[in-house]
């Protein structure tokens, strides 16, 4: 598989998995079309809305690492050694979620979307061998609530979910 072929089965597996865990609180989500961005246009229960996802990766070696191993159009990249250490990994990583999601709200296809359809999701998988997205979405609540205060509200929801088992935890 090359890596847009990945990606798109990633967004399928992800949709499913919030399409179940939705489901566990008795809605159901339909998946209209997939338009990119955003990844998927919705309906929760007959209501329109949206989906986007992100992943938010411990490092740039490791996102590169593990996209490079799975796709056949890239040759694989190990981390290189020098990258393999980290001292205060958890402050490393509440900037790299910080990152990641005011990007999700600073991007203007983004923007677009929300101008045309209203507030969507966010999903951000979690990729990070130091802690849980259930950990994060309760030590990084306040920051990200800081970090998009004065931001349109182009997410009225947003959850993080470990991208070994798709276990969504809501943070906004």
């Amino acid at each position: 598989m090359n890596r847009n072929e990945i990606k798109n089965a990633h967004e399928d597996s992800v949709i499913d998995s919030f399409k179940r865990y939705s489901a566990s609180f008795g809605n159901v989500i339909d998946v209209i079309s997939k338009p990119e961005p955003p990844d998927a246009i919705i309906t929760i229960n007959g209501n329109p809305s949206w989906i986007e996802i992100t992943d938010a990766f411990f490092s740039p070696e490791l996102a590169e690492s593990i996209t490079t191993h799975v796709s056949d159009d890239k040759p694989h990249k190990s981390v290189p050694k020098e990258k393999r250490f980290c001292i205060d990994p958890d402050e490393r990583f509440s900037s790299i979620l910080e990152s990641v999601i005011v990007k999700k709200y600073d991007k203007d296809s983004i923007g677009n979307v929300y101008k045309q359809s209203g507030s969507g999701i966010l999903l951000v998988g979690i990729m990070n061998p130091f802690s849980s997205a259930k950990d994060l979405a309760t030590s990084e609540k306040k920051k990200i609530e800081e970090a998009i205060k004065a931001k349109d509200p182009r997410f009225g929801e947003v959850y993080l979910y470990d991208v070994h088992d798709h276990i969504f935890h809501r943070v906004l």
